[in-house]
């Protein structure tokens, strides 16, 4: 009887990923692994352990299973067999235990391969996905990892460079040579070490500005209404990425492109609707699309909860902002996010709500303020980080002195 194994795909998959657990550019940082690899004789850690980790269930379709010992005998079997091909692991032999096949270097030789041998890719979507450029660049060389660093000032999205780990210097260096093109852009490649150069320097700058914002806020913080806004942020009901709202078809994104909203009567532009009405042609396209939210969409849903004064949101983007007429009504909306599984249901979407308060909410407000005759209140206002109350990085990138919204093309070349 033939022995059973996993398909090409789910192979490649699972390889990949416990190459990535036991790799350079994870281990180091890995408290969690390296705590199991130094309490072990042999330094091998478990393999149902690692095939309990959310990932590895995910590849190996294991939706049961919510601890090692759940792991089924016939999984690890299959999983030890494809392991035992991959150069950079070794496998225990009863299949019941991995590790690295060599020894992890020092930290300071260890950085210096890692760097060596990882170049940074601008500009790139801030949708893009690792699969899909572990995919193109693994055309030229072998890809140990893809990293997508978080923007400096808005941690909630990615930078625009990623980094892309090669298993070899020279795999790295011939890369770097080439002109390549990717998501129609050409991109600009460069090492690691640049990378790293502009970083810092990006990161002290946003380190003096916040300190200039947090006391500038300090001063205003009783001008502004509190506890009325909340963030959200759109993913498909289907996936766990993030989902970009798909159209019909180009045509239809055009025709729409330049729907704009207004800001409210007390803190801006007039408006006499409690959610300004989208453009009748995309009303009339996207009403019963259930792959594309409209405002009115989210109007209906949040107004569950309250009084909504307005709706932040342009049609095709993830992430928007709620300003409700009340307080309680924007704790009633983050309670039912928080208890429901992933969010609120919006068509095909689940909304994940945050309250806006401290920096974020004044900056909010005083950018609405200085906005005022304006185009969309919203265009440039980022959501700070996952929990936006929580008091972490904060800082102002707005452009032309206007809150939130997505970087433009250009911009998120530069934050890279």
């Amino acid at each position: 009887m033939a022995t059973p194994s996993l398909g090409e795909d789910t192979a490649k998959a699972v390889l990949r990923q416990v190459e990535f657990y036991f790799g350079d550019s994870n281990l180091p940082k890995d408290d969690f692994l390296k705590t199991k690899i130094n309490e072990s004789e042999d330094d091998m850690v478990s393999l149902a352990l690692i095939c309990s980790f959310s990932k590895m269930r995910g590849h190996l379709n294991l939706t049961e299973v919510k601890k090692a010992d759940d792991v089924p005998d016939c999984t690890l079997k299959v999983v030890a067999q494809t392991l035992r091909t991959s150069s950079s692991l070794k496998v225990s032999e009863d299949g019941k235990k991995v590790g690295r096949s060599t020894k992890l270097l020092e930290p300071e030789e260890l950085i210096e391969q890692l760097d060596s041998r990882t170049i940074a890719a601008s500009p790139l979507e801030l949708n893009v996905q690792r699969e899909a450029l572990e995919a193109f660049f693994g055309q030229y060389a072998k890809v140990n990892s893809v990293r997508l660093p978080h923007h400096v000032v808005q941690r909630m999205y990615f930078c625009g460079t990623a980094l892309i780990e090669f298993s070899a210097a020279e795999d790295a260096q011939t890369v770097l040579e080439q002109s390549l093109v990717f998501g129609g852009a050409e991109l600009e490649l460069k090492p690691k070490k640049d990378f790293d150069v502009i970083r810092e320097k990006e990161v002290e700058e946003f380190e003096r500005n916040r300190s200039i914002t947090t006391s500038n806020s300090s001063n205003a913080e009783e001008k502004y209404p509190k506890g009325l806004l909340v963030a959200f942020k759109l993913k498909s009901a289907s996936a766990g990425d993030s989902a970009e709202q798909n159209g019909s078809d180009e045509k239809k994104t055009a025709e729409n492109e330049n729907d704009k909203e207004k800001v409210d009567d007390k803190h801006g532009s007039p408006i006499d609707k409690v959610v300004e009405k989208e453009n009748k042609s995309s009303i009339s396209i996207y009403k019963d699309d259930m792959n594309v939210v409209l405002r009115e969409d989210l109007k209906d849903v949040f107004e569950k909860f309250g009084t909504v004064k307005y709706v932040d949101f342009r049609i095709r983007e993830d992430k928007g902002y709620i300003r409700f007429e009340q307080p309680e009504a924007a704790q009633k909306a983050h309670a039912a996010s928080a208890s429901a599984k992933g969010g609120l249901v919006v068509k095909n979407f689940i909304a994940n709500v945050e309250p806006v308060t401290g920096v974020a909410e004044s900056e909010y407000w005083s950018l609405l303020r200085d906005n005022q005759g304006k185009q969309r209140v919203g265009n440039h206002f980022h959501w700070r980080g996952g929990k936006i109350n929580r008091g972490g990085k904060r800082g102002r990138d707005g452009e032309n002195g206007s809150p939130r919204g997505r970087p433009n093309e250009a911009k998120r070349a530069r934050a890279a």
